[in-house]
């Protein structure tokens, strides 16, 4: 039912004081990487990215593990959440709860949202939730979950998300030496898989960026400006080991005792991100006993004013954009966010959604806000801008 009656408003972001071109980067890795691998890093359609720590201590120190100075992603999430109530005039005790989603953190426990509170000077008495592990479908997951929560007008939820997850993917380039594309592997060496490894950590760390985003959800009313949330429809692992395609582990080294995030993600990402869309907006159309349409789902897509798509890459934007036969226009807030900070995980959808209908600029009307997540699952909310 697309009732439209919870809104966000007020939505902020920042970004870390460590900004990377794709050029700098390269620079700073050498000669580490091959002229094809440089290529394709070309390729990922990203020219900047932010880091919540400098590039440089990941590839340059001599240390075994990086060490974690201060506490760098609770602080900008705090920044972040105290521009959102000052944009909005409200003060602490206008907020009835605080809810956090994070994927790193500046502790695995505790979570963000008590560390957020105190430092934002919250009651200490105040409902606070941690959301993890919803990676790239973080915004239609808080959306959700906001619903489930606001129940009277005095209801107001602010909601902090943190896409700094470069502690995941930046430590591995450290042991990347003479990185090669694919096809420059020989298929019969013993050492294949660890060298597709270290290609694959290379492209993550070109690809991913860091930031922050926060808002506040409340009823529909007019003492905000601010986008009406519709119908959210997601689905996840039609097929049962679906959530082993894109993942992200923990994995250990007897040799020095430590920890290290291992990624993967699966060569056909896109095919089935595309294959999902397709069952889940039916789903939202009601015609998931209908045979798949191409000519419908085309028709309805193009009545949406704007299709914010999470920057997963540039390949699965095209893919979308060609699928659904979208205009320039209704997905350009998508390309330039994934040019201009890469992809951002839990905050690229709120970074697009900013971009297409919350600054001044923004005309009024509706869009469609899909998030492409790990688990793996896929969600479409409907938004409205009056």
């Amino acid at each position: 039912m697309d009732d439209y009656n919870i809104m966000i408003s007020g939505l902020t972001r920042e970004y870390p004081e460590y900004k990377y071109s794709t050029n700098e980067m390269v620079d700073l890795l050498g000669n580490k990487l091959t002229d094809n691998v440089k290529e394709n890093i070309v390729q990922l359609g990203v020219e900047n990215r932010f880091f919540i720590r400098p590039f440089e201590q990941y590839i340059q120190s001599d240390e075994k593990r990086i060490k974690s100075d201060g506490e760098p992603i609770s602080d900008l999430c705090t920044k972040t959440a105290e521009k959102c109530l000052q944009n909005l005039g409200l003060n602490k005790n206008d907020i009835t709860c605080i809810v956090a989603a994070f994927e790193d953190n500046d502790f695995l426990s505790p979570g963000l949202s008590s560390i957020v509170l105190t430092k934002l000077g919250l009651s200490k008495f105040l409902p606070h939730y941690n959301i993890q592990g919803m990676a790239c479908s973080t915004l239609p997951k808080l959306l959700e979950l906001g619903k489930n929560l606001i129940h009277n007008e005095n209801d107001k939820i602010l909601f902090v998300i943190s896409g700094c997850n470069s502690g995941w993917y930046l430590p591995h380039l450290k042991n990347n030496i003479s990185v090669k594309n694919p096809k420059e592997i020989n298929p019969e060496q013993d050492d294949r898989d660890q060298q597709l490894s270290k290609w694959v950590s290379t492209m993550f760390s070109f690809l991913f960026g860091d930031g922050v985003a926060a808002f506040v959800m409340t009823k529909a009313n007019s003492d905000y400006d601010g986008i009406k949330i519709g119908k959210i429809t997601h689905a996840v692992n039609f097929d049962n080991n679906d959530y082993r395609k894109a993942c992200v582990r923990l994995v250990g080294n007897a040799s020095n005792h430590m920890y290290e995030y291992e990624l993967t993600a699966g060569s056909d990402i896109l095919q089935r991100s595309l294959d999902y869309s397709k069952k889940v907006l039916f789903k939202s159309l009601n015609k998931q006993n209908e045979k798949y349409d191409g000519s419908l789902a085309e028709e309805f897509m193009a009545q949406q004013e704007k299709v914010m798509i999470h920057t997963g890459s540039l390949k699965i934007l095209d893919g979308f954009q060609n699928l659904y036969k979208l205009n320039n226009n209704q997905i350009k807030e998508s390309f330039d966010t994934l040019r201009e900070y890469g992809n951002l995980t839990g905050v690229s959808i709120p970074t697009v959604l900013d971009k297409a209908m919350f600054q001044n600029n923004s005309p009024s009307g509706n869009g469609l806000l899909i998030g492409i997540t790990m688990g793996f699952g896929l969600d479409i909310v409907k938004v409205e801008k009056d």
